[in-house]
C-alpha cells in the first residue's frame, strides 16, 4: 500500500466531510504558514468563521523590527476563499476557488503579534449561491482588520474571492 500525503491532503481538503479540526491542522502544518508564523487558532463548526495569529518574531520580522508586509499578506491570502469554497460545498456545490485580488492598507507599523478574524455572513452566501447559479462563477471582496496585542488596527486588508463551479 503507497501512502502519500499529498494526495491523501488534496483528498481531504475538496471533501464534503472536512471537519474544521482537520482543516486547522492541515493547514497548521502547512510548510509556509509555519515559516511565516501563522497559526490558525479557531475554525467554527460551520466555518462561517477562522481565527488566525501572526507571530512576531525573528523568522518575519524586517530591519525595522516590524513583520514584512509579506507575511501580512500571506496570512491575509487564503482563509476567504477556503471558507468559502467549505460552505458552499457543504451546501452541495463543488467549486475551484482561489484569491483573486488582495489589497492591504498599513495603518501602522506591526511590533507585536496580530490577529485576524474572518468572518462570513449568511447573507454574502446566499449571494455568492445566486450567482454562482446564474453565471457559474463568483467574485466578491470580503475585509478583514488585523489587530495587535494592544488591540489596535495595524492592517485592513481586502480579499476578493473567485469561485468557479465544477
Amino acid at each position: 500500500m503507497n501512502l502519500n500525503p499529498y494526495r491523501y491532503f488534496l483528498k481531504r481538503y475538496h471533501s464534503r466531510d472536512l471537519k474544521p479540526g482537520e482543516l486547522k491542522r492541515m493547514l497548521n502544518f502547512w510548510f509556509p504558514f509555519m515559516l511565516n508564523r501563522i497559526r490558525i487558532t479557531f475554525i467554527a463548526d460551520d466555518f462561517y468563521e477562522i481565527q488566525v495569529r501572526l507571530k512576531h518574531s525573528f523568522w518575519n520580522r524586517n530591519p525595522n523590527k516590524s513583520v514584512w508586509g509579506g507575511s501580512i499578506a500571506s496570512a491575509l491570502d487564503p482563509f476567504f476563499p477556503v471558507m468559502m469554497k467549505q460552505i458552499i460545498l457543504h451546501r452541495g456545490t463543488s467549486t475551484d476557488f482561489f484569491s483573486k485580488a488582495i489589497h492591504v492598507e498599513f495603518i501602522r507599523m506591526v511590533e507585536s503579534h496580530v490577529s485576524f478574524h474572518f468572518i462570513i455572513t449568511k447573507e454574502e452566501v446566499i449571494k455568492a449561491e445566486e450567482i454562482l447559479k446564474n453565471d457559474g462563477k463568483y467574485e466578491g471582496w470580503h475585509s478583514v482588520d488585523g489587530i495587535d496585542i494592544n488591540g489596535n488596527i495595524c492592517v485592513h486588508g481586502k480579499v476578493q474571492i473567485y469561485l468557479r463551479k465544477r
